[in-house]
């Protein structure tokens, strides 16, 4: 049976273009030119997908809403990014799943409704840190924003700079949905993905055939990991940079590069294990993202999000957690950030189904409060300590333990520990070589 996607646009060519889209996807295609509209054929039919124009003169937000409303629930994706970043992170606080830049390219937009259909069908709509990374009130956020639009503005190379789950992929979807080529191809690069660790020199091609950069010729190339390239691929991007970075935007030939990194670079580059001529050529409009536990302010907000998307999905009706349940989530560090904030959260609505989360469903992590340890732990000795040295034994006392509780499964371990499974392997890497 073919998919049913609502489409919702004022604009007849816009309406064509997303009917080829669906057509490309062997669906079935129903239009509605106001939200008015859109609404009542959201109350009266059942669809696998709503596409919506944010800037519909009768409000797209509120057809999102009428969509999460309905049982069972329709993901959106909404049409943003023609102005600024705020007006995309409007289209995620509002609860859409995805987002498309107009113009958009249509290869992009089949992969985006492919990827939100797929998720939606296998329950993993929640799992990815999505949109909510830019959703927040910290000052530090709204130097993002500014940053996004910055680098929109141009042409020139971007390094996003980020820990582990806080989205540096959705920040170069937004800088190429709010630039001028958003009507031009988003592709991505993610070094040691490949099997053939031969192949991955070949990410760029070479002078006769391109590869990766011919598709993105026109539009964003984005190298997630850019700081796992080897030295051979550092040296061919390097050339690729210098041949294909030097024409206009206007011949549709030239390349922009957006890469992510969760390391030092520039550690990286006087170390020598990175070209340092293309850590420069990269690091033209740098961008920070912090990590959450630098913006503690913003859990509550996150949590408030997370919690409406799930009863969404899961079809729950939990009310909002309460203070005590907040305070103790904004005290954990939250390693795997934003991405694991909204999995716990997932996890959580999915166990209350329709009652209130208590402290007692949090996970053993966050129940623990550091006053019920006893005062042995906490209570400084005459003498005074070596803080950093107890830090670490403590943390070392604790990952064996965990790992001993669990039999050695390291991803069991990880949960019990609060952090990510790849966090805890790390740490144990660097417990083996001291």
């Amino acid at each position: 049976m073919p998919k049913r996607f609502l489409l919702v646009d004022a604009d007849p060519v816009g309406q064509s273009a997303l009917q080829h889209v669906v057509t490309s996807l062997e669906g079935e295609d129903v239009v509605a030119s106001t939200g008015e509209a859109a609404r009542a054929k959201l109350r009266a039919e059942v669809f696998d997908l709503c596409i919506v124009d944010m800037n519909l003169p009768d409000g797209g937000a509120q057809v999102i809403g009428t969509a999460q409303a309905c049982q069972p629930w329709t993901p959106v994706v909404a049409m943003a990014g023609q102005g600024t970043a705020a007006e995309v992170v409007t289209a995620f606080r509002a609860g859409a799943s995805e987002f498309l830049p107009r113009p958009f390219h249509h290869d992009l937009a089949v992969a985006i409704v492919r990827r939100v259909l797929q998720e939606r069908a296998s329950n993993t709509l929640g799992e990815r840190t999505g949109g909510a990374c830019l959703i927040g009130d910290h000052p530090a956020m709204r130097v993002v924003l500014e940053r996004i639009d910055q680098a929109a503005a141009s042409d020139a190379s971007v390094l996003v700079r980020g820990d582990e789950g806080t989205g540096k992929e959705v920040i170069a979807r937004v800088i190429h949905a709010c630039s001028a080529r958003r009507a031009g191809p988003f592709v991505t690069v993610q070094p040691g993905t490949s099997p053939d660790p031969a192949a991955e020199p070949g990410s760029f091609g070479s002078t006769d055939a391109p590869g990766n950069v011919l598709a993105s010729l026109g539009g964003t190339l984005f190298i997630d990991d850019i700081a796992g390239l080897s030295r051979e691929a550092q040296m061919n991007l390097l050339r690729v940079m210098k041949e294909w970075g030097s024409l206009s935007l206007s011949s549709g030939r030239n390349l922009r590069i957006v890469a992510a990194t969760t390391q030092n670079m520039e550690q990286l580059a006087r170390d020598g294990h990175f070209l340092e001529e293309l850590y420069y050529r990269l690091n033209v409009i740098p961008m920070e993202i912090p990590p959450l536990r630098e913006r503690p302010e913003d859990i509550p907000i996150l949590v408030d999000h997370f919690r409406r998307a799930a009863n969404a999905r899961r079809d729950r009706t939990v009310p909002p957690f309460s203070p005590e349940v907040l305070v103790r989530m904004g005290a954990c560090p939250w390693p795997g950030n934003v991405h694991q904030l909204g999995i716990t959260v997932d996890r959580l609505v999915s166990a209350a189904k329709d009652r209130a989360v208590t402290i007692n469903d949090l996970p053993a992590n966050l129940r623990t409060d550091v006053n019920e340890l006893g005062p042995s732990l906490v209570d400084l000795p005459p003498n005074g300590i070596d803080l950093r040295l107890l830090l670490a034994q403590l943390e070392d006392r604790l990952i064996e333990q965990a790992l001993q509780r669990t039999g050695g499964n390291k991803n069991r371990a990880a949960e019990l520990l609060g952090m990510n499974r790849t966090t805890l392997v790390e740490k144990l890497r660097r417990r083996t070589v001291a």
